[in-house]
């Protein structure tokens, strides 16, 4: 789904890394993780956008449901990081269950999760203007601040998505509680 770019070529989108998928089956709380989600990108200063929902008409095996998350961050006045997100559900039926005493309503569905950043360049589009702004671009990109973003930048971006997905795997119980990345960046 996401390719890795050449970035000696003068490009405003600079995609590196894997996407992170978590596929899970069971009953879990959903607007639980939705919530825990949402309030980790928000609290690492992301601007948090909800650009897509699809639910489907049920069949006999349940609903099926598709969100779209995009959340930007501005690092500095020329780089800006976005964590996408898509949630894919199938078979979604919501049934009660008894945690700790009470009655709670969950959801018994198999769940897709993918998780992948970029780093957007030029994001006020100064260096579209002429030919000669291009070559500039083209110039800063390869020879001024190349290393940087390969090495600082989409190394940051990619421990943060893997945070984020390790704390979707943390709320479903799906891993222990030490995470090996979670002291980088």
């Amino acid at each position: 789904m996401v390719e890795t770019i050449d970035f000696t070529k003068a490009q405003s989108t600079y995609e590196k890394g894997h996407v992170q998928r978590l596929k899970y089956r069971g009953v879990y709380d959903f607007e639980g993780l939705c919530r825990t989600m949402r309030q980790w990108i928000i609290d690492h200063g992301y601007e948090f956008h909800e650009t897509s929902v699809k639910h489907k008409v049920p069949s006999p095996a349940g609903s099926e449901l598709e969100l779209k998350w995009e959340s930007w961050k501005k690092v500095s006045g020329y780089i800006k990081y976005w964590i996408i997100i898509y949630f894919h559900l199938w078979d979604v039926n919501e049934v009660e269950v008894v945690k700790d005493g009470k009655k709670q309503k969950m959801i018994q569905a198999r769940m897709q999760i993918e998780l992948f950043g970029k780093v957007d360049l030029d994001y006020h589009n100064r260096f579209t203007s002429s030919r000669f702004a291009k070559f500039l671009q083209d110039f800063y990109h390869k020879y001024v601040i190349k290393k940087d973003l390969d090495l600082v930048a989409t190394d940051e971006l990619y421990y943060r998505v893997y945070k984020l997905y390790s704390v979707a795997k943390q709320f479903l119980d799906m891993e222990a509680s030490h995470n090996a990345a979670e002291l980088r960046w």
